[in-house]
């Protein structure tokens, strides 16, 4: 494959890198493979979860937990391209793996590296529930990842994200993981996760979402299911966390922004308005997470 120029945008948000072999193209191939900002990504939302479940922004469990949580998104990153390596050599052919610029064995090796220092920090700062339920979460992706999606559809999805919010909670509070607040959360991210996996593989015809590939309307009406189920719910964690009532104003805001995209999900879909409901979506979910941190801790 001929040398390919790629910017340090698509390194970090693409997760692409240059095809020539060099030890400068290698170090970047494995930022890549990290997939830096999806793994920034979390933070928003391991700040809320353990704002809610107690942890005070004061808390000096809060950075080994940004930590953890960065790790295990790299580890999921690099352990879904050595899956999806041969996939992405049509899908996305500028991936590391993907045009052999990083073997399949190296990005096991720096997986388990990682893994081992997310392990280690978790003993030292966290309980064995923490590390269990993230451990957890981990393999549930690999196993959405290598039979979950292409056998029974992509919303298997909202599996193992669904437990990241109880495996937060359990390394702040877990006493209290068995009360409703975060079962309300495991609600919360489960209906976010559906919202974006229909953005995600809007134009993947061959991915059923659950053991059928709806028609585009039928997709649009769950994705707005799931904003409504959001909403909902985003009230009933307002109510439960007894803050400012300016989080519900600010949370119908970035909901009715999330609904807005209801109108790209049709029969006339494309991947340029695919990738715009994507991104509000996601960032939307994002800002709610610093929200709820943000209002709990000044309350």
């Amino acid at each position: 494959m001929a040398n390919a120029q790629v910017s340090a945008t698509d390194v970090l948000i693409l997760r692409t890198a240059p095809t020539e072999r060099s030890f400068r193209n290698r170090i970047i191939g494995f930022i890549a493979l990290l997939g830096i900002v999806i793994c920034l990504t979390y933070l928003p939302y391991a700040l809320g979860t353990a704002a809610l479940a107690g942890a005070r922004f004061d808390d000096l469990r809060l950075l080994p937990l940004l930590v953890v949580v960065f790790l295990a998104g790299a580890v999921t990153n690099m352990t879904n391209d050595v899956i999806d390596a041969e996939r992405d050599k049509t899908k996305w052919p500028l991936k590391p793996l993907a045009t052999g610029l990083i073997s399949k064995s190296e990005a096991v090796f720096y997986a388990v590296i990682l893994s081992g220092i997310g392990i280690v920090i978790t003993i030292v700062f966290f309980n064995r529930l923490f590390l269990a339920l993230g451990l957890l979460v981990v393999a549930g992706n690999l196993v959405y990842s290598r039979y979950l999606r292409d056998n029974i559809g992509y919303l298997t999805v909202i599996l193992p994200l669904a437990l990241v919010p109880l495996a937060i909670w359990s390394a702040f509070s877990p006493e209290t993981i068995l009360t409703p607040l975060p079962w309300f959360l495991v609600i919360f991210v489960a209906a976010a996760a559906t919202a974006n996996a229909i953005t995600h593989e809007g134009l993947d015809p061959t991915i059923p979402a659950l053991f059928v590939r709806p028609r585009p309307t039928t997709e649009r009406a769950l994705y707005v299911v799931s904003v409504i189920v959001m909403f909902l719910f985003g009230v009933v964690i307002y109510f439960y966390a007894q803050i400012s009532w300016l989080f519900v104003v600010a949370l119908a805001v970035l909901m009715a922004w999330i609904l807005n995209q209801a109108k790209y999900l049709g029969d006339n879909r494309s991947r340029e308005k695919l990738e715009t409901a994507f991104k509000i979506s996601g960032t939307s979910v994002l800002i709610y997470w610093l929200l709820v941190a943000v209002f709990i801790w000044i309350k």
